[in-house]
């Protein structure tokens, strides 16, 4: 393997397939506890190829990561540059809507403020911070926010529901895939997070909880 071929950057489905690759091994029996423990945090790890295929090199040929389902696309997101600085953004809907949606840079800490109001966040075809993760604090009064994200996030929920809600549907989370994490309050109000395999938009959830 020539030197402009191992430093190829490893990205989520790199990752994820060694590492399911890795669980397979260690159910059969090829790996113990530790090996498996090391093997599976140097995968998270992993920043090239290259550094991926010495921890699967070893185990028998029939282990090998399978091919992705027909109609499963790989998880598509796309990170800011490494040197790009951090950003906080603040959305507010106070009787009204905001929205953030298609081509943008999402911030790698935003406040969401939905009063008597609803705020609608895409984060499909955004731009993540380089780390991968994304935390969102919200405070949702009489109103609502609906979040959209792609295959292979997952969401951490820490929202505090005040006669209100906080759910998801249709996630398709990674292992080693980005996170969004969710934090504040919802006060009457419901805060939705719906992925590829949502059945329908929430708009459900904000009219239920505002009731």
């Amino acid at each position: 393997m020539s030197d402009e071929q191992s430093r190829i950057r490893a990205g989520y489905p790199e990752r994820e397939a060694t590492l399911s690759q890795l669980g397979d091994a260690f159910a059969s029996g090829y790996l113990d506890q530790q090996e498996f423990d090391d093997r599976s945090t140097a995968a998270t790890r992993a920043r090239f190829r290259q550094d991926l295929v010495g921890l699967t090199a070893d185990l028998p040929h029939q282990l090998a990561a399978p091919d992705r389902e027909p109609g499963v696309p790989a998880t598509r997101v796309r990170m800011a540059p490494d040197d790009a600085a951090a950003r906080h953004e603040n959305i507010v809907a106070v009787f009204g809507g905001a929205q953030r949606q298609a081509d943008w840079i999402a911030p790698s800490r935003g406040t969401v403020t939905a009063v008597f109001g609803g705020v609608s966040l895409d984060l499909r075809q955004c731009v993540w911070p380089a780390d991968g993760q994304i935390e969102i604090t919200c405070f949702v009064a009489f109103g609502g926010a609906e979040i959209k994200v792609p295959e292979g996030v997952r969401v951490v929920n820490q929202v505090v529901p005040i006669f209100g809600g906080a759910g998801s549907d249709g996630l398709r989370p990674a292992r080693t895939g980005p996170v969004l994490v969710l934090k504040g309050m919802a006060v009457f109000g419901g805060i939705g997070v719906t992925g590829p395999d949502a059945a329908g938009q929430l708009g459900s959830h904000r009219a239920g909880a505002a009731r």
